[in-house]
């Protein structure tokens, strides 16, 4: 009896030991140009494609959608670097290679802040170009709303734009699902059971408009297969508390919202009331294109992206 006891503890021990190393391998350096930063209590991952010293024509900041990753901008990053561009991708926690505590704050406020706090920290006196994907539009609206001074111009990519934002209270939204054993064993079972290459390549095929290829549904797995994930993605509502009021009708800087008509995920016209209050952002539409843009017709984006720059 207290040996099946012993060895019940040292397999439990094992495991904990094998997510703990999965963990530190993942937070050390994913990709040659990674870096981790803590940024007041969270680590934020970011890459960088830098330029020589005197050579650069300006610092584009890129942030990926919903269960992206810097991998969503990597093609684009590339090529804006051959152009002069020194270019930073940052993971939004709790996606990519970030923090993956549940209880972090997943407000586009919230990000917003997070990615001024690490510019300022790692890249201090730069003005930025932002681009942002999907939900990283709404994160791209706030901070160009919160610190216009910061921001040369906004590249919205089938952007999910807000009109307003709202301070509410955030202990009366919260799930106590997320505190407790239950919301372990939850989250655990969504990372074995619905995180999979196949679910993840029809979410991909639905977004793309055409079929991912094996490369960029790995691209997409693997930082989503980081332990702790999927529990942070399904308690982003009960830890997502606006921490301003925006009104997207002050938004005040040059921007184009790049949009394919086929985007079946956040079409243009459910953005309408949005670009209303926006009426300086110019509206560029891709023929036959979905959701991902910058990934299924880089070419035609970055053109798009160079003339705007």
């Amino acid at each position: 009896m207290a040996r099946n006891v012993w060895f019940g503890f040292l397999k439990q021990g094992m495991i904990l030991f094998l997510l703990i190393s999965v963990t530190v391998l993942f937070a050390q350096e994913p990709f040659d140009n990674s870096y981790i930063i803590d940024v007041k209590g969270v680590d934020i991952h970011y890459r960088f494609w830098e330029v020589a010293d005197g050579q650069v024509e300006g610092s584009i900041l890129l942030i990926h959608g919903f269960a992206g990753s810097t991998f969503s901008w990597q093609a684009v990053a590339n090529r804006l670097q051959e152009k002069g561009y020194e270019v930073v991708a940052v993971d939004l926690p709790p996606y990519g290679y970030s923090d993956k505590s549940h209880r972090t704050n997943q407000s586009v406020t919230a990000q917003a802040e997070r990615l001024h706090d690490l510019v300022q920290l790692q890249f201090p006196g730069r003005e930025w170009h932002l681009a942002g994907h999907s939900l990283g539009g709404a994160v791209v609206q706030a901070f160009a709303l919160l610190y216009p001074e910061k921001v040369q111009g906004v590249v919205f990519v089938a952007p999910a734009l807000f009109s307003r934002v709202q301070v509410v209270d955030h202990q009366s939204s919260r799930n106590a699902l997320w505190n407790s054993p239950a919301g372990f064993v939850v989250g655990a079972l969504a990372e074995r059971w619905f995180i999979s290459g196949s679910r993840v390549a029809d979410l991909l095929e639905s977004a793309y408009g055409i079929k991912p290829t094996k490369y960029q549904v790995r691209g997409y797995l693997e930082p989503l297969q980081v332990p702790g994930t999927a529990r942070a993605i399904l308690s982003s509502a009960s830890y997502s508390a606006e921490l301003h009021n925006l009104d997207a009708a002050l938004f005040d800087v040059p921007a184009i919202a790049v949009w394919g008509d086929t985007d079946s995920w956040v079409p243009y016209t459910t953005r309408k009331n949005a670009l209303e209050r926006m009426p300086g952002v110019q509206i560029v539409m891709m023929e036959g294109v979905g959701h991902n843009p910058m990934e299924t017709h880089t070419d035609e984006f970055i053109e798009i992206m160079l003339q705007f720059l």
